[in-house]
């Protein structure tokens, strides 16, 4: 049975949300309200400390102005997204399970030929706890264990892969993605997902280590995975689609090599340059045969060896065969340099800028860099509620007051954060340099289309952290959304 949700009831719940400073993640067992499950946190005793919130998972200490902007707006996007999908079932034949590549398995890689007493040995010397990463490792094998059981006692037929084997021949032959380990292996697997016909469902195997914002149970225990998948087969669920940036790119060359940087991890020797800068490949020096380029090589431009000869240039203008989930970054490989490009806002005129460089989030993105790059501290805020009490002469103004001071700076950090299906992109430069000859502009904002041309030396554009390409000077790309290309995941009820 489907249950109508009157506005107030939602009105009350979120203003019940706010006044806690933190959102209920446990399912509800009211008729009237709609959260998604996740683990619920505590609120340490009144007082100073009641500007904090409790990960009651590793008990990490959060203000309150962080956990409220992310957590609760968390669960206020699902609701407001539900009203728009069609009803839910999800009865998939085929499901294909991408596993992240544990810290454990990253290092008997890295550190091929070793036993487990050296590997031991040689974190030990880098300060890093064995035992620590061979427990967690265990555990998310447990949550695979569990996640094939159920889909066996579901009559699904399920392939594990690794990100190595995470091929598109792999992904078009399931009928549903789902993700096992955090954040950055749900975007590892929704970047070979094109169509919106197709969902994508993470699941979050390490709560102590991972956010998982975009994983099913976020950060509740494995315990719950069973009840989860349950829900997710009777139907008990709402989709909900996230936005995603279609990226084309023009240029000389048209687009380089994919560099995947995943696989740049299994490199201990890397160069001080771009990663393409680095002959040493980590298949060519540790022969992994898994590790393999993104994109076949693209031609390269013949010149002539004789100097009187001019050839003509072509620009080619390419799609990139990866939607970006969360962000875009256009940068300077190296962080220690200026990047310098122009961009222009819903075809209007470009403009000069040098700064740190930019990102382009969608709303799914906007908890993550985004969010991180404008936040704002407890610490600003107070010192701004002082200042403008002695310059404006507003002694009433109560800039020692701590709970004031969280309210406010929650109130601006939960503006920062849009739904992941509204249908414009963000856009936030990183420590902006502004000057006589680079004038002021809004360091962020909102738009339908951007387009950036780069003036850059050494420069990239990375899609979701994961994938990078060069983007030199001259180089231009235009950053968009489009119903198509939609990603379809899931929520719960």
């Amino acid at each position: 049975m489907r249950i109508r949700i009157k506005a107030q009831h939602i009105d009350q719940v979120n203003q019940h949300l706010r006044n806690a400073y933190l959102c209920s993640t446990q399912p509800s067992v009211s008729p009237r309200t709609v959260v998604a499950p996740q683990p619920t946190p505590a609120i340490i005793d009144k007082g100073e400390s009641s500007r904090y919130w409790v990960d009651p998972t590793n008990h990490m200490r959060l203000p309150k102005s962080l956990a409220a902007a992310l957590y609760q707006t968390q669960n206020t996007q699902s609701k407001r997204s539900i009203g728009n999908m069609e009803k839910p079932s999800f009865q998939p034949k085929k499901v294909l399970i991408l596993s992240k590549l544990t810290r454990y398995e990253f290092e008997k890689k890295v550190n091929k030929g070793c036993t487990d007493e050296q590997l031991a040995s040689i974190l030990k010397k880098r300060g890093s706890d064995y035992h620590g990463l061979l427990a967690k490792h265990k555990i998310h094998h447990s949550y695979l264990n569990t996640l094939q059981q159920e889909l066996e006692n579901a009559g699904i037929e399920s392939r594990l892969v690794r990100r190595f084997g995470y091929t598109q021949d792999a992904v078009d032959w399931a009928d549903a993605v789902f993700s096992a380990g955090g954040d950055g292996t749900f975007l590892m697997a929704s970047s070979k997902v094109r169509t919106k016909q197709k969902p994508v469902i993470g699941i979050n195997t390490d709560p102590q280590g991972s956010e998982g914002y975009m994983c099913l149970m976020r950060k509740l225990p494995e315990d719950n995975l069973a009840g989860a998948l349950k829900k997710l087969f009777s139907g008990n669920f709402e989709w909900l689609y996230r936005q995603r940036i279609r990226i084309t790119v023009t240029g000389d060359d048209g687009i380089s090599d994919a560099i995947e940087l995943h696989d740049q991890q299994l490199n201990r020797d890397p160069a001080t340059t771009r990663w393409t800068d680095n002959p040493r490949s980590p298949a060519r020096e540790m022969n992994i045969e898994e590790c393999m380029s993104l994109s076949p090589p693209v031609k390269k431009r013949m010149i002539s060896e004789s100097k009187e000869v001019d050839i003509p240039i072509e620009k080619e203008t390419v799609e990139l065969p990866v939607l970006a989930l969360n962000e875009v970054f256009v940068g300077e490989s190296l962080s220690s340099r200026v990047s310098y490009y122009e961009i222009g806002l819903n075809d209007e005129q470009m403009l000069k800028q040098k700064s740190s460089g930019i990102t382009i989030c969608t709303g799914t993105g906007s908890t993550s860099w985004h969010f991180n790059i404008n936040k704002l501290t407890e610490q600003c805020v107070q010192d701004l509620m002082k200042i403008v009490a002695e310059h404006c002469n507003l002694p009433q103004i109560p800039h020692t007051d701590k709970n004031a001071v969280s309210e406010i700076c929650t109130k601006f950090n939960q503006q920062l954060i849009f739904d992941p299906d509204r249908r414009q992109l963000a856009f936030s430069v990183r420590d902006p340099i502004f000057n006589a000859t680079f004038p002021p502009t809004d360091p962020r904002g909102f738009a339908d289309k951007i387009r950036i041309k780069s003036r850059g030396y050494d420069a990239h554009l990375v899609i979701d952290g994961g994938i990078s390409y060069r983007f030199n000077d001259g180089s231009e790309a235009v950053m968009e959304v489009r119903d198509e290309d939609n990603l379809r995941t899931v929520v719960f009820r």
